[in-house]
């Protein structure tokens, strides 16, 4: 292989494919980079066996070849190089690198002992990547971080008549977010027949946090969309950007009957100015840390007062404005689950509904039916 490249562009894609390699390789090709010519373009890949990247950047190709390369200390000597034109040459396993006054070598490894990504997929959906990136800020935070129960670290997507749901819960919480089928973006009439057979699948949610950072990397996405795809087996799932290509093994397991557990009526129905309750709960978060993170919401006569204690260091008390109908009444939170709610959405207004001191509690947007967000409540000691 031989290869002209721009410093800044093999740099972006070398940093982004190091993201999925694991600090403790199961394999010492793991470790590496693969590195290959692809019509005129270099591509970087790199795997952990149950995710897997591949970046593509513009270069000149001189001569077509494929290596692998410690993905260590190959990104740290990039990012110290300066802005140039970059030569690699690579001969037996052994890539030269040379710009400017500075020459280095790397001992590779054979590109044959790297694992095969999948490319070949059947795509399913495509989606406008700021909608997307959006679904994934709003629920994947809510999946289990906790391998006890495997099927809850993943997202759950499944198709409810028009709409595609995205769901994650972890025991404690449950974030649903629905999108209309008009929302998916373009697709090529052979994809129909997938769409109505997609029964729903359970996709890490580290992986769809990776498809969120990619989506940045992109820069602009006002107009970048994303594909998604299924292996022929139906085990893995391919997400398809116009540089990269991100694929991801899925979760086996029944996912649990989400539906159950939200409410279908309420005694009390709450309207809140979002920024002002972000700023009442991180003042009560103060004193929660060393009381088991519990702040406790009291509704009386169109008031909401928030309030947290701790032995150790005393208490607060705070008051907002707020639209009740109802029955008010008191119910207590960890605020750690409510700061992840009110900072992954925008609007300005949240709507809390609730049905006494120990059923869940309902948070959503005022004016945007598309997600729902519950959490379970603490119950006090009285």
């Amino acid at each position: 292989m031989k290869i002209q490249i721009l410093q800044e562009n093999l740099l972006k894609a070398v940093n982004i494919a190091s993201r999925s390699i694991s600090s403790k390789a199961q394999l010492p090709i793991l470790a590496n980079l693969l590195l290959s010519t692809d019509n005129n373009r270099l591509k970087v890949a790199a795997t952990n066996l149950e995710t897997g990247v591949a970046i593509w950047a513009g270069a000149k190709v001189e001569e077509e070849g494929a290596t692998t390369l410690p993905s260590k200390v190959f990104q740290e000597y990039i990012s110290s190089l300066p802005v140039e034109k970059i030569s690699l040459v690579t001969k037996e396993n052994i890539t030269t690198l040379s710009t400017g006054t500075y020459t280095a070598s790397f001992n590779g490894m054979a590109a044959n002992e790297f694992p095969a990504l999948p490319s070949d997929g059947v795509r399913i959906f495509s989606f406008a990547a700021k909608i997307f990136s959006e679904i994934i800020n709003q629920v994947a935070y809510a999946a289990a971080t906790d391998e006890g129960r495997p099927i809850l670290t993943g997202v759950y997507l499944k198709k409810e008549g028009q709409d595609l749901a995205f769901v994650a819960t972890d025991g404690y919480r449950l974030s649903v977010k629905k999108i209309k089928a008009s929302q998916l973006g373009k697709e090529e009439e052979k994809k129909e027949k997938s769409k109505e057979d997609f029964k729903g699948l359970v996709i890490p949610s580290r992986t769809l946090l990776e498809v969120a950072h990619l989506i940045s990397d992109q820069g602009k996405t006002e107009e970048l969309s994303v594909e998604m795809g299924l292996t022929k087996d139906g085990n893995q799932t391919i997400f398809y950007f116009p540089e990269a290509e991100l694929s991801s093994r899925l979760i086996d397991g029944e996912y649990p009957d989400y539906a159950k557990i939200i409410p279908q009526e309420f005694t009390t129905t709450v309207t809140l100015d979002r920024e002002e309750l972000i700023r009442a709960v991180k003042m009560a978060s103060i004193f929660a840390r060393d009381s088991a993170n519990i702040i406790k919401f009291k509704f009386d006569e169109g008031k909401l007062l928030i309030s947290a204690n701790s032995p150790q260091v005393g208490e607060n008390s705070s008051e907002m404005e707020a639209k009740i109908s109802g029955e008010g009444g008191e119910i207590a939170f960890n605020y750690r689950f409510l700061l992840d709610f009110l900072l992954s959405v925008g609007g300005s207004e949240i709507v809390f509904e609730m049905t006494g001191a120990l059923n869940p509690g309902v948070f959503k947007i005022k004016d945007d039916p598309s997600l729902l967000h519950i959490i379970m409540p603490v119950r006090l000691q009285t």
